[in-house]
């Protein structure tokens, strides 16, 4: 008995120390803010974008001459800004000013990174954006995996185009309970993002991209999310595709129907 007991006793306190890595340590299990600092990133050059400060924050630029429209990237939760540049392939041909946001707590900045200064710094710099442009193009905003939740959460409180969605889920709460069913995330978790809310709230016209064998975010999440919007929302499933590759994958696709999307909201 005594050795049930001392097993019980062994696993409950294996149990809550990893319940107290989770709730001490969750921004460095969901954060990987590495990689070069901001204006340091001589590929952004080879694209003929420039990295701007402003007190909306931090950005590279890659102008168009003839821009009908701003397109404002928001990256996942791995790397920095700089290591985005297939975003500029990606959206090739398209006449617009494309923005690559850098969050609070990434590209070498001292800010700790969390779900609220990510949110409202990026509502600030879109709404900076918009005041400044004296021809009062439509903005598109596109989020990519983490940022899929910061691009619904500013189309809720901000007048924007589109909305173009690369790898999305319902709430980061919900993939945490999907990976660790066995820990109780919702008390420890902190940093929700919970997009599924962000979505009902916004009007704004969505298009969703999914790789149905992604094992990060796996698409059921992608497939809740599209029916929350209260816009017009639409999903692509991928085939023979994961969470890292989609874009590659996928690229004349995404390409394609992020062109038709355009097109048609303009």
């Amino acid at each position: 008995m005594k050795l049930i007991v001392r097993i019980v006793a062994m696993g409950l306190a294996c149990y809550g120390l990893v319940g107290a890595a989770l709730y001490f340590f969750q921004e460095k299990m969901l954060f990987f803010p590495m990689g070069q600092v901001f204006g340091n990133c001589p590929r952004m050059d080879r694209y003929g974008a420039r990295a701007v400060e402003t007190g909306g924050g931090r950005y590279y630029l890659k102008p168009s001459e003839n821009a009908e429209q701003w397109i404002i990237v928001f990256h996942g939760n791995a790397g920095n800004a700089c290591d985005r540049t297939y975003f500029f392939d990606l959206l090739a041909g398209i006449n617009a000013h494309i923005i690559l946001v850098e969050y609070p707590g990434y590209g070498g900045d001292d800010t700790r990174p969390g779900e609220t200064p990510i949110l409202e710094n990026a509502r600030t710099l879109v709404n900076e954006i918009k005041n400044q442009d004296n021809s009062n193009l439509p903005v598109f905003l596109l989020g990519e995996s983490l940022g899929t939740g910061v691009a619904t959460w500013v189309s809720a409180r901000t007048e924007t185009a589109g909305l173009i969605l690369i790898s999305a889920y319902t709430a980061i709460l919900d993939v945490a309970r999907h990976h660790y069913p066995w820990l109780p995330v919702r008390t420890l978790l902190r940093h929700r993002f919970e997009a599924s809310k962000w979505a009902a709230e916004t009007q704004t016209p969505a298009i969703l991209f999914h790789g149905i064998d992604d094992d990060i975010i796996p698409i059921k999440f992608a497939r809740k999310q599209v029916e929350f919007f209260g816009s017009d929302a639409k999903l692509f499933e991928i085939d023979n595709c994961g969470h890292n590759n989609i874009v590659d994958t996928a690229e004349v696709l995404i390409k394609r129907e992020i062109r038709r999307f355009i097109s048609a909201a303009g």
